[in-house]
C-alpha cells in the first residue's frame, strides 16, 4: 500500500475508461479487471495499466471507421466465458453490433446470475444481445435506415444455443435457466 501511494492509479484508470467508452472498445476487458482494483492496487496492476497505455501509443491510428452499408440491417456478435471470474465464478457476457462496416454498440459485463455450464452462459449473452439487438433495429427502422421486416442477425458460436433457442422443449436439462433468457426464442 505504501508504495502504491505515489502512484496516479486512479487517474489512470480513469483515463483508460475514457477512452474505452469513447473510442476503444478492444480494451474493454482489461480495463474492467484494472478497475476492480482501484481501492486497493498493487505494482503488477500499475504494470498492467501502462503496458494498455503502451498499446493504445502503439495502435493509435486503428479507427472505427463506417463507410457504405455492407449489410442490410444491425448485425451482432457475441460470446461468453464460463466461470472466468475467480472471486464470484459468474461468466462474463461480450457483445458487440455493426451497422454497416463500423461498429456502433459494444458491452462487456459480469453476468448477473451464476451460471451452470456453457452453454447456459453462452444462452444468457445471446438473449441479453437479442434484447439489445431488438432496440438498435428499432432505432434504425425509426430512421429509416432499414425495413420494418428486416429482423436483426446475432451470431454464436455455440452450437448448443442454437438449438436450445430453437426447439423450446429441447431438454429436460434446460429447466434450470431462468424464463428472461428464453426471450431469444422469439
Amino acid at each position: 500500500g505504501e508504495d502504491m501511494k505515489s502512484v496516479p492509479y486512479a487517474p489512470a484508470v480513469g483515463s483508460l475508461m475514457y477512452v474505452m467508452v469513447a473510442t476503444r472498445p478492444d480494451i474493454s476487458h482489461v480495463v474492467r479487471v484494472v478497475r476492480g482494483f482501484m481501492h486497493n492496487p498493487g505494482r503488477s496492476h500499475w504494470n498492467v495499466a501502462k503496458h494498455v497505455f503502451r498499446y493504445l501509443v502503439g495502435t493509435k491510428d486503428n479507427r472505427i471507421l463506417f463507410g457504405p452499408n455492407s449489410t442490410s440491417g444491425v448485425v451482432s456478435y457475441t460470446d461468453s466465458d464460463f466461470a472466468g471470474c475467480l472471486d464470484s465464478h459468474k461468466s462474463t457476457t461480450g457483445y458487440c453490433f455493426k451497422f454497416g462496416n463500423g461498429g456502433i454498440a459494444w458491452k462487456l459485463k459480469l453476468q448477473k446470475c451464476t451460471t451452470t455450464s456453457m452453454t447456459v452462459a453462452e444462452y444468457v449473452a445471446v438473449s441479453d444481445a437479442a434484447k439489445e439487438a431488438l432496440w438498435l433495429s428499432r432505432l434504425a427502422h425509426t430512421f429509416r435506415q432499414v425495413d420494418s421486416d428486416s429482423a436483426p442477425v446475432v451470431y454464436n458460436n455455440s452450437q448448443g444455443v442454437v438449438a436450445l433457442s430453437k426447439n423450446p422443449i429441447h431438454h429436460n436439462a434446460s429447466k434450470h435457466i431462468d424464463v428472461r433468457y428464453h426471450f431469444v426464442r422469439d
